[in-house]
């Protein structure tokens, strides 16, 4: 076997993997990087990336519908995937072209412990002084009568026929994202939710407005019902529930929650203790084994399974293996997004903690709908709710409904993490009109 020695040898080349990767390098140190299926993992492949694609192609198809009436050419799908396709793998490729620009060896197959020092790829030992794990995570399996028909949220964001019908398994960020990419492409779909939760952790009045605006694309949501049984059929799949409802379908898509990768890599070789909710880890990525680290889904830290906490835990190893102190990992303030139809974001402390302590918090609420920016673009859902702390008078949390939801979310997590006045803020000229402009308005 050929033997290579590196700093640093990250398992996984997805975003997290690469944050970690590029990180190190640029403290000069020597690293390897290797990935068994895809350069940028699902994010860039089956996730974040072919999803953005095809909104952006069916958010074009709406506004063109809204502002032409109903009589408009239906989304051509064919043409929306093979754009997606091209985007994805011009993406994939610049990831590994970063990683050789930057000096990182790459290495393509499975990796296995051999100690804990060592791993084994394609038939090479690789020696590591840092070995991470950026393994991710895969999807939640079911075991039904008919389950060979399931197939998982990623196969619908790089689908290239677009099912006529499709049943959508869960009611979480993933379904609702497919749902309303689904339905105004045309198709008719159903979501299948086990209790009455939709979206859980944001806030209810919008989520419930989202609802409202499913149903009037005709998305069918199926609440306290679970999948019992699926049959192929000639006209398409036998959909039955445990409470005994039927129905026919195309496709079924599980967006039910995803499992760490951890198998298939041979951690007891290198003492690595796992638990059910991934790869055990110290508030420095550390796993009992103090030269083995984990980041992203495959790591059981208390944060959000999201592509932006895997590459901020990338980047936070890659700077501890050189630092001349440790200290161990702090995390901002989260914002997020869920890309449905329209928008939902969230950022600092939200509606639903802020209403369990309302001796604390007060929540005020602002309609958007009328403000040109989103007046212009039909936007009749904008509304934006604000946490404020009653001693202090900051705002401390933001949710948002809207079109453009993710872009003013951004805009105010920047202006409540650096506990911006409103003075301060009226001081800074943004283009006019615009979203930003718009903050003049909200922050007062």
């Amino acid at each position: 076997m050929q033997m290579n020695r590196f700093d640093v040898i990250v398992i996984g080349g997805g975003v997290g993997g690469a944050g970690i990767a590029v990180k190190a390098a640029s403290h000069g140190q020597s690293v390897a990087i290797i990935e068994q299926r895809d350069w940028g993992g699902a994010t860039v492949t089956r996730g974040s990336t072919p999803k953005k694609v095809l909104l952006a192609g069916t958010e074009a198809h709406q506004q063109f519908r809204q502002q032409n009436g109903e009589a408009v050419p239906p989304v051509n799908w064919q043409r929306l995937a093979a754009h997606r396709d091209a985007v994805v793998s011009q993406t994939q490729e610049r990831f590994k072209t970063r990683f050789q620009t930057a000096g990182i060896r790459t290495f393509e197959g499975h990796a296995q412990f051999v100690n804990d020092r060592q791993i084994q790829v394609n038939g090479q030992l690789l020696t590591g002084t840092h070995i991470v794990l950026a393994t991710g995570a895969r999807p939640r399996e079911l075991t039904i009568p008919g389950s060979q028909w399931i197939q998982h949220s990623g196969s619908f964001f790089r689908c290239h026929q677009l099912p006529q019908r499709l049943t959508i398994l869960g009611a979480g960020v993933i379904a609702f994202a497919i749902a309303g990419i689904a339905s105004e492409a045309g198709a008719q779909v159903t979501l299948l939710q086990r209790n009455h939760v939709a979206l859980r952790g944001y806030d209810s009045d919008f989520v419930a407005e989202l609802l409202a605006n499913l149903a009037r694309q005709n998305v069918r949501v199926v609440f306290d019902d679970g999948l019992a049984e699926l049959t192929r059929e000639s006209t398409g799949i036998q959909v039955l529930t445990k409470q005994g409802l039927r129905w026919q379908t195309d496709a079924v898509y599980s967006a039910l929650g995803r499992v760490p990768n951890v198998e298939d890599l041979n951690l007891p070789a290198a003492n690595v203790i796992t638990t059910t909710h991934g790869i055990q880890v110290n508030t420095y990525l550390q796993t009992n084994n103090p030269r083995v680290y984990a980041v992203g889904d495959c790591a059981a830290t208390a944060t959000p399974n999201l592509a932006n906490y895997a590459i901020y835990q990338g980047k936070y190893l890659g700077d501890l293996f050189t630092a001349a102190q440790a200290f161990p990992i702090t995390y901002p303030m989260m914002a997020s997004a869920v890309f449905s139809a329209p928008r939902l974001a969230q950022v600092g402390c939200s509606t639903t903690i802020a209403q369990q302590s309302p001796a604390t918090y007060a929540v005020v609420r602002q309609d958007l709908s009328q403000w040109l920016t989103y007046q212009r673009d039909y936007d009749e859902s904008a509304q934006l709710k604000l946490v404020v702390h009653r001693q202090s008078g900051q705002v401390v949390g933001a949710e948002v409904i809207s079109q453009q939801a993710d872009v003013l979310i951004n805009y105010l997590a920047l202006l409540i993490q650096q506990k911006i006045t409103p003075e301060q803020l009226h001081d800074t000229f943004f283009a006019y009109p615009s979203a930003a402009a718009d903050l003049y308005g909200i922050w007062t």
